[in-house]
């Protein structure tokens, strides 16, 4: 059996093969692009290179041996009842099979989606022998039409999809083996499908595998809707809640409710000898000074039976039911998880780095400066206060020619870097340092900061909650966490780190200004009002804080304070964006006069601002519908202004069904 991880590609996707190979694995799996981005990058004819290198070095070049998976991007739903964000996922989907087949991998991991109807109350257990219902099958069709224009569009790629099972949470597709195999089978070429078998997933659906005959009933389940040899790929992970929750939370393995019998079943089918068997277990931290990955490896290669001496969450292993003090137990162990993480929010659990993080870390300890080492560290720290910062990497590098493992001398060298703007080797530096002490909060929160300048907002997030765990009072932490999200547009997910800032600083109008935004976000523009309101009265009006403030208002429909609002915008940033919106808040309150002029204020000062000349558009339209369409004038304008917008920006549908409709 091959066992390997899924890694990080953080600074290029060759490094996610060098870490699988340090960890002395077999194989790996990866996200070959931001899978939080719906227009990521494709990787550049170096970083290519650098792969096709890394495969060579470590005799994984032929791409049929499946040393590598790829998993795509969150983001996706091939399942979705909107025409507009099924034609997204599509085209991330395709970006997604486009690089497997750029980098030769053949496995491409996917989750089949949701159909987003009527949703099953959380109690609720799933059939798991049940036809689809109507929903689901209405969301598997639209799955397998989404496949089929993929497969068209990407005729003679060699890549599998490999439809992954779920725990059926929500309006998830695939929580029982038929609804995957349907999906196979309605697809017009299923030789390009394939499956993966998520051991996490299949018990928390409520496929008991706690028992040696349990677990060989689960599998014959599995061969008879999908047959063995169309499992393509195999994510070992345990279940930290119970078979049959429907909650998707990884543990170690053996340190959850699969049991040993699961993973030992998993090394008995002849058929997966070859098949990569991909932990998504958590990696933050060390079991008794060794990697996890290493750990969890051996407990699988052991068939299940080594423990390390980890003591296991579960009160009994094989026990199919909790009782209640163990229910209770579990439920506090739960809450302390939450509250110690500080951030178990929906987005975080999906986010979650590259892979779950539900065990606390493990922090290393530091490597302790030596007193000539101490007096080189204040020199450079004085270097760095006084702006001597070519002087002050030198005395950095100085130190760590000598002692390479001190994590102070590479925070140092991480700061020098921050403060030349110089963000990648800032990085690597802070790395370096986290590597070395994972418990030191600048080595942390530094490589969050530049992780974030960088745009690598998922590796940002996950480097500030590891800052956080260290110290879950420091502000900057709380509102950089906060910021991240915000980029992210997870506004939830932003509220609890926002308002802990606040909190911890309520005269910081930059920090009201972020709960303002996450408020706006999350749907609460009253709150998200009262914020920007009061970050105004703490700081000088900035364009955005007003802009946010205006979108707020009109979010709440209070229209009249919008215009104030846009008022102010217009007289401390005179230009076209701030006129566009002023005529819009014109126009909301039925001041038609004044919302034409202040659009055509705007395209006078940017004549290409094609939102302001459909605000033009509009107001002149709407003059020509009032006047009982009687003004050709005003109706030739109209389309002229519609035209200009148009010329600027042509992928404007609404536009040209209005120029249509109304016959302009």
């Amino acid at each position: 059996m091959r066992i390997g991880s899924h890694r990080s590609a953080a600074g290029g996707v060759a490094n996610a093969i060098r870490e699988a190979v340090d960890l002395g694995l077999d194989c790996v799996q990866l996200f070959t692009a931001n899978q939080r981005q719906w227009n990521p990058r494709q990787p550049s004819a170096q970083e290519c290179a650098d792969w096709f290198a890394a495969l060579k070095n470590v005799a994984w070049s032929n791409p049929e041996n499946h040393r590598v998976v790829s998993h795509n991007s969150y983001l996706v739903n091939l399942a979705s009842p909107d025409m507009a964000s099924r034609k997204k996922s599509i085209a991330l989907q395709r970006s997604e099979l486009e690089r497997c087949e750029m980098l030769g991998i053949r496995l491409c991991v996917i989750h089949p989606g949701a159909h987003l109807s009527s949703k099953r109350s959380p109690q609720e257990k799933n059939n798991l022998l049940a036809d689809p219902s109507k929903e689901e099958l209405a969301g598997i069709k639209r799955l397998v039409s989404s496949l089929d224009q993929l497969h068209k569009e990407l005729p003679g790629y060699q890549v599998f999809t490999c439809l992954e099972n779920t725990v059926g949470a929500g309006t998830t597709l695939g929580y029982n083996f038929n609804q995957l195999a349907l999906a196979r089978e309605l697809v017009h070429d299923p030789n390009r499908i394939a499956f993966c078998i998520d051991t996490c997933h299949a018990v928390a659906a409520g496929y008991n595998m706690d028992t040696t005959t349990s677990a060989n009933a689960t599998l014959k389940l599995i061969d008879h809707h999908l047959g063995f040899k169309q499992v393509r790929v195999i994510h070992a992970n345990d279940s930290l809640f119970p078979c049959g929750s429907r909650k998707d939370r990884h543990a170690h393995i053996l340190d959850g409710a699969c049991g040993a019998s699961c993973f030992e079943s998993l090394t008995k089918v002849a058929a997966w000898k070859n098949v990569p068997v991909i932990l998504e277990t958590a990696k933050e931290g060390l079991f008794q000074g060794r990697n996890w990955d290493v750990v969890n490896a051996e407990r699988l290669r052991s068939g299940g039976s080594v423990k390390s001496g980890v003591k296991s969450t579960k009160t009994k292993r094989g026990a199919t039911h909790f009782s209640k003090s163990s229910a209770v137990a579990a439920l506090f162990v739960a809450i302390l998880l939450v509250f110690n993480t500080a951030c178990k929010t929906k987005t975080l659990d999906q986010i979650r780095g590259d892979t779950p993080t539900e065990t606390a870390t493990v922090f290393r300890g530091p490597t302790v400066p030596t007193v000539d080492e101490s007096i080189l560290l204040s020199r450079g720290k004085s270097q760095i206060d006084s702006g001597e910062y070519d002087n002050a990497l030198i005395t950095f590098q100085e130190i760590l020619q000598e002692n390479p493992k001190l994590p102070d001398a590479w925070v140092g060298v991480g700061q020098v870097q921050a403060l030349k703007k110089d963000w990648t080797q800032s990085e690597s530096a802070y790395s370096n340092a986290a590597e070395l002490d994972s418990g030191n909060f600048d080595a942390q929160f530094g490589r969050g900061k530049a992780l974030q300048v960088l745009n690598q907002l998922v590796d940002c997030i996950r480097a500030y909650h590891r800052a956080l765990l260290i110290r879950p009072d420091d502000f900057d932490a709380n509102l950089n966490m906060a910021t991240a999200y915000l980029q992210l547009d997870e506004g939830r997910s932003a509220i609890v780190f926002a308002e802990k800032a606040v909190k911890l600083k309520p005269d910081s109008g930059t920090a009201r200004i972020n709960l303002g935004v996450a408020y706006e976000l999350s749907g609460k523009p009253d709150l998200a009002i009262a914020q920007y309101e009061l970050a105004a009265e703490l700081m000088e009006p900035t364009p955005q804080l007003l802009t946010n403030l205006l979108n707020a208002y009109a979010q709440s429909k209070r229209y009249r304070e919008a215009v104030n609002a846009a008022l102010l915008l217009v007289k401390l940033a005179p230009r076209a964006n701030s006129y566009e919106r002023l005529g819009w808040a014109y126009f909301r309150v039925g001041d038609y006069e004044k919302s034409l002029a202040s659009y055509r204020d705007a395209v006078r000062i940017d004549p290409k601002h094609w939102p302001s000349w459909n605000g033009i558009g509009v107001n002149l339209l709407n003059a020509w519908v009032v006047g009982g369409k009687k003004d050709a004038f005003l109706q030739t304008s109209a389309k002229a202004a519609f035209e200009r917008s148009l010329l600027q920006n042509p992928e404007q549908p609404k536009v040209a069904k209005l120029i249509k409709a109304y016959k302009l």
